[in-house]
Order: C-alpha cells, then sequence, then structure tokens
C-alpha cells in the first residue's frame, strides 16, 4: 500500500517536469510573430479580442533539425506581442509625445502554440534566419560629465497645459426694451418714500443712503471715482442688449467697478460672476486667464443673464435678487409664499439678509450716483473713460517683453489686461487681444515682427540635476525665480527632490520651436543673444528725445524731479502742465504731458547749446561720425554650429559685411571658440 502511494507520487513529480520541459520558451528562446499572428495584431493593434476564424497558417514556425542546438526546441512559437527584454529597450533620449499617442498599449497575454499532430516538423519550410538565443549585447551609452549641459526638449502646449493643470487653484474667478421705466423713475420713486412705487422698502432704502452719506462716505466716493472709466462702455453694452442701462449700477454694489475684487463665495470682476455661471455665459476661465475679470467680455456675459433672469421674472426687483441670491432660490420664494412683490418677499424668513438688502442698496447706490450733488458728493474726481485699442498677439506672448519692446511697465499692460493671472498671454490658444494705450498700440502694430520673434514663449522640459537651484536656473534661461516656481506649482525656493522643470524661453528659431525639438545650450545662448540685440535696437528706435506737448507714462520709482530731469524739462513746469503739486505721488502707468519750454534759463541754456552746435556742426560732424561708428561695434565668442549667416542675422548685419570686416569667406567654416567682430553701424 504504502509503495503503491510512492510510486503514485513520483509519477506526479516526473509529469510535473515534464510540463516545463515541453515549454518551448523556458530555455529562453525568442518569440517571434509568425505572419498570420503579425497580419492579426495589425488589425487589432489595440489588444483587443477579434473573432475567431479558421485560419489556412500555420500555427507555429519550425526550424529544420539539422539546424537546431541540441536541446534547442523543434518550433518557435507565434507570439501575439513581441518580447523585448529591458537590455533591448531603446535608450535615446525621449522625444515629445502627442496627448493621445502618450498612452501604452496593453501587452497580451503570451500563450504557447502546440504543432497539430497530423504535421511533421520536417515538413515546415525553414525560415530565412534563426533568432539568436544569446542574451541582447546592451546598447553602449556614454554619460557626459556634471559640467557638461544636456538638451532641452520643447514641450507642445497640450503638454504645457498638463502640467500648469496640476497647479490649478482657485485664485483670486439689441432687443426689445424690458422695464427701463422701473429704472427711469426708480430715484424719484424713492424720495416720494412711502409714497411712492417703493413704499415697502422705503425704510432699507433710506438706511443705505445715509450709510453711503457717512460710515461708508470713503468707500462710495471711490467706487463713483472709479465708476467714470467703466460707466460709458457699460451702458453701451446694457443697451445693445436692450436693457436699461441703470442696470450699470449693479456692478457698483457688487463690486465698486473693480477688476479685481473676489469675494468668499469665489466671484470675482466686476459683475462677481462665480465660474460656473460665467462658464455658462461664454467666459473663458482656466490657469492662464480669468475673463471674469475682463470688464469688457464680463460686462456682455451680466447682460445676456439679467435679460435672461428678466424673461424669467418680468420684474426687474426680482431678476436683481436672483442675481445675488440665484434663480432657483428666487423661484422658491415666489412658489412658497405665492407672491412676486419683493417686499412681500423680505418679510418672511427665507431669504438671507443679504438678499434682502441687495435691491434696496441698489437704489440707493444709483439715486445718489445720478445726482450726486443733491447728497454731498459733487466734489468726487471721476477718473478718465477708458480709452484701449485692441491689438492681436500670438498666444503665448511674454509681458515683460512687450513692455520692454514698447518701453511701457509692464504693470500698465497689467492694469489694461487684468484678465490675464500669469506672466504671458495663454499659450493654448493660437493668438490672443492685448489691450493698450493709443500711443502703445500703434507702437505694438509697428513693432509686431519683433514682439513675435522676441517676445513669443517656448516651454522647455528641463530635467534637473545635482546642484542646480532655481536661482541659478532662472539666470541662466534669462527668467525669474516667481515665474519657475508659479510655472511648476513649487512653494519652496528649493528644488528639493523635483526631477524636471517647466522652463519658459524666448528668442528661439520658428524651426526651433517644434514640439520635441531638442535646444541645445547653444541655441539657447543664441536666442539670448536676439532677444538681447532686439532690445537694443528698439531702444535705439524709441531713442527720440520727447518734445513739448508729448505723453510720457510713469514708470515704478518714478517722481516728477526724475521725470523732469530725464526729458529736459522744469519740474515745476511738468507740474503744473498736469495740475500737480511738486510733492504728489505718480501712479504707476498714469500719462503726463510735457510742458511747453517757457523763457528764462532753461531757454537761454537750450539757445547758447543750440548755437554751439550750429558753430562746429561742419567740423565735428566727420570726426562724431567715427567715433559713433568705433562705438558701435561688439565682440561675439563663435559657439558650436556657429555660421556667419546666423550670426549675422542675429545681429541685423549682412553676412559680406560681417565676412569683410573679419577677413572671412562667406562659405568659410567658423572654429568653435573664435571671437568675431560685429558692426553693428549698419
Amino acid at each position: 500500500m504504502f509503495e503503491g502511494w510512492v510510486v503514485k507520487k513520483c509519477l506526479a513529480a516526473a509529469g510535473f517536469l515534464l510540463m516545463f520541459v515541453s515549454i518551448p520558451s523556458f530555455g529562453g528562446t525568442a518569440d517571434v510573430l509568425s505572419p498570420a499572428t503579425a497580419a492579426v495584431a495589425a488589425a487589432n493593434p489595440d489588444g483587443t479580442k477579434s473573432v475567431k476564424t479558421p485560419a489556412p497558417a500555420l500555427a507555429s514556425t519550425a526550424v529544420p533539425p539539422g539546424t537546431v542546438a541540441p536541446g534547442a526546441p523543434a518550433a518557435v512559437p507565434a507570439d501575439p506581442v513581441p518580447r523585448v527584454s529591458p537590455a533591448q529597450a531603446p535608450s535615446g533620449p525621449v522625444r515629445n509625445l502627442h496627448p493621445s499617442a502618450a498612452a501604452g498599449v496593453p501587452s497580451t497575454p503570451w500563450v504557447p502554440s502546440v504543432l497539430a499532430p497530423s504535421v511533421r516538423a520536417q515538413d515546415l519550410p525553414a525560415p530565412a534566419a534563426l533568432p539568436s538565443r544569446l542574451p541582447a549585447v546592451p546598447t553602449v551609452s556614454f554619460v557626459a560629465p556634471p559640467s557638461e549641459k544636456a538638451p532641452d526638449r520643447v514641450l507642445s502646449p497640450g503638454e504645457v497645459d498638463l502640467q500648469v493643470t496640476k497647479n490649478l487653484e482657485d485664485v483670486p474667478e439689441e432687443g426689445e426694451g424690458m422695464g427701463e421705466e422701473f429704472f427711469t423713475t426708480a430715484s424719484m420713486e424713492v424720495e416720494k418714500g412711502k409714497g411712492g412705487a417703493f413704499s415697502g422698502i422705503t425704510s432699507p432704502i433710506g438706511k443705505f443712503i445715509r450709510y453711503f452719506q457717512n460710515r461708508g462716505r470713503k468707500k462710495f466716493e471711490l467706487y463713483l471715482s472709479r465708476s467714470g472709466k467703466y460707466v460709458g462702455m457699460m451702458q453701451k453694452i446694457l443697451v445693445r442688449y436692450g436693457l436699461p442701462e441703470d442696470l450699470v449700477y449693479v456692478a457698483l454694489i457688487e463690486s465698486g467697478f473693480s477688476p479685481k475684487a473676489y469675494s468668499v463665495a469665489k466671484a470675482a470682476g466686476p459683475w462677481q460672476f462665480i465660474s460656473g455661471t460665467g462658464r455658462r455665459y461664454g467666459l473663458r476661465i482656466d490657469w492662464w486667464a480669468d475673463e471674469r475679470r475682463d470688464a469688457e467680455k464680463s460686462t456682455h456675459a451680466a447682460a445676456s443673464y439679467l435679460r435672461d433672469l428678466y424673461g424669467m421674472f418680468e420684474s426687474w426687483p426680482l431678476a436683481a435678487a436672483a442675481y445675488n441670491a440665484g434663480e432657483g432660490k428666487i423661484q422658491k420664494a415666489v412658489a412658497r409664499y405665492k407672491s412676486d412683490d419683493f417686499s412681500e418677499l423680505i418679510r418672511h424668513r427665507y431669504l438671507k439678509q443679504e438678499t434682502k438688502d441687495y435691491v434696496p442698496k441698489m437704489l440707493a447706490a444709483l439715486t445718489i450716483a445720478k445726482d450726486p450733488d443733491k447728497y454731498g458728493f459733487g466734489d468726487v474726481a471721476y477718473e478718465a473713460p477708458m480709452d484701449l485699442r485692441t491689438v492681436t498677439v500670438p498666444g503665448g506672448t511674454d509681458l515683460a517683453t512687450v513692455a520692454r519692446l514698447l518701453d511701457v511697465p509692464v504693470e500698465s499692460i497689467r492694469d489694461w489686461n487684468p484678465e490675464l493671472r500669469r506672466f504671458c498671454t495663454p499659450p493654448n490658444r493660437e493668438r490672443y487681444d492685448l489691450r493698450f494705450s493709443a500711443d502703445a498700440a500703434r507702437l505694438a502694430e509697428e513693432r509686431m515682427e519683433d514682439i513675435r520673434t522676441q517676445a513669443k514663449i517656448t516651454f522647455l522640459q528641463h530635467k534637473v540635476r545635482r546642484g542646480e537651484t532655481l536661482q541659478a536656473l532662472a539666470d541662466r534661461y534669462k527668467t525669474t525665480v516667481p515665474v519657475l516656481k508659479e510655472l511648476n506649482g513649487l512653494k519652496r525656493d528649493s528644488l528639493g527632490r523635483t526631477a524636471s522643470l517647466v522652463i519658459p524661453v524666448t528668442g528661439l528659431m520658428e524651426a526651433e520651436t517644434v514640439p520635441g525639438t531638442e535646444v541645445s545650450p547653444d541655441k539657447l545662448t543664441m536666442a539670448h543673444m536676439r532677444v538681447k540685440e532686439g532690445s537694443r535696437r528698439a531702444r535705439i528706435l524709441g531713442g527720440r528725445r520727447s518734445e513739448p506737448g508729448d505723453a510720457v507714462i510713469v514708470r515704478k520709482g518714478d517722481t516728477l524731479s526724475r521725470i523732469a530731469k530725464r526729458h529736459g524739462v522744469g519740474m515745476k513746469a511738468l507740474a503744473g502742465a498736469n495740475g500737480l503739486k511738486p510733492t504728489s505721488i505718480l501712479k504707476v502707468g498714469a500719462r503726463l504731458l510735457l510742458p511747453e519750454p517757457a523763457g528764462g534759463t532753461g531757454s537761454r541754456t537750450a539757445r547758447k547749446s543750440a548755437s554751439k552746435a550750429s558753430r562746429g556742426r561742419k567740423s565735428t560732424a566727420s570726426a562724431g561720425s567715427a567715433r559713433y561708428v568705433r562705438k558701435r561695434t561688439t565682440r561675439y565668442k563663435v559657439h558650436r554650429g556657429d555660421t556667419l549667416e546666423q550670426i549675422a542675422r542675429v545681429y541685423g548685419v549682412t553676412v559680406d559685411r560681417l565676412a569683410d570686416r573679419n577677413r572671412l569667406k562667406k562659405s568659410q567654416l567658423l572654429r568653435q571658440g573664435v571671437v568675431l567682430v560685429i558692426p553693428l553701424e549698419s
């Protein structure tokens, strides 16, 4: 009995071993796709199962016994997916992939195939070549020393969006007339008190008028002052939608006409849209821009929303209350209390106090704004209306570079375009409409080619190496630490375990900005040179001395004294021409007019200088020109891959002149490290 049990166990073990011996790939042979299997794999690249059909092709590829090494299987099974060992994996640099192609294809599990009993291995055709069973030889790779810089990879707009989405957070988001008579007579009805149309809310209206006149006076004066900048533009838009123009005062009580306003409910902009409602009415809100802060676009959205609300309730008090609380809340209140009278609804506890105060507050603000003298606001200094022009620039245009090319403060560009949340126009849009003052817009049109070539940002993926810091990278790529932290969602200045960074650069040539292109340090150096040379040209082109009557824009840190000295005018005259005191503090972005020249020391000095210049003009002209030419040269150290044509294009000189100046032939190859003299006078 015991012997029989031992025999059974031995036979089971032997069968188990024979099972492994029968597996063809157990000895490490390579898997090869048969023609039939390859066709199936090509027809089903996603790895899905196909309908099983009779296959006339052989199930495996057999090898004649004479060519097979001892111990090797006589047949190599067909595998649905070719196997690649880790040693055979590609070791080259990672290329840019389209987001849809970046996802891996699921692999199909390997199933060994078996020769049909009726087919002999000797009858099968021999393959063209026998796959080697030797282990794959790993690709030889050379590791660059730490001192050498590896190239960076250009990212596509989709990849940049994918990266910054990780950092996304809520950051401070003509038709038929509609009830015009309500607003036309609103201020008169308020004055009638309990005998007017607003008898049910007379008390809260009076309360808010007194509040604006006393405790809230300072803020209300600011709101009225700011209204001068926006009211005209907003009223025109409201009228185009067939709405009463006095609805503009909804923006007064919502935000005080501030594009930067942001509430605890995460509503943003002058009309205080939450993100959901803003997107519903066509406002784009993402990591790059928040159109709720755009005074013009958000007014279009507000007009559409208010028109829908009026169509829903046919009552402006209820529509205004719904703008504050939401249409659903007001609909429920009307249904619950079976009344569409606002003064009746606010008697109950269902609505929040903020909503109950909303309509009285709006009517109080409207009453004061339409007759400020009567209510003690006659001395308010209203801001000048917006007078901006639109210029279309490429998506991903760097604002700081544009400011440098146009010689305006970057703060002014941000004030003119408050919807922009980052350092550039949205790179996920092909083009973007930037607003400028009339002078800046005209200059932007003239220098549009420079803006397209020098201000266009390309986003690179940089692999962080040991010892690198944010400040060192910012210096190398000509950007700033805050921009790198913002773009990569970093909270601290240290890189820590960060594997790679997205870095913005400007100045690359169009062929170098294709996604997936590798940008070497030498190409980066050339890009920085292009930007630097473009800025130099902009200063030369913009170097015309300002004349009396010209407008100058106040920069950060400017004072009347500095501006007067810069433009050669008297400080008192400059202050007087602009209605300022010599001690006045200037606002960045403000425009000042240069005064006309007056008599006195200044004019005598000018006449003396002009006379002296005219007397010596002929004798000093040639010498002055020579000095100018000698000064306007620079030197450039040749980098690997540089050509005379590239360098000449960067510096804006001809190839012939550059070659002649350095005694070279036009077709001559440049040796790395050679220093060239660049003649800039051309």
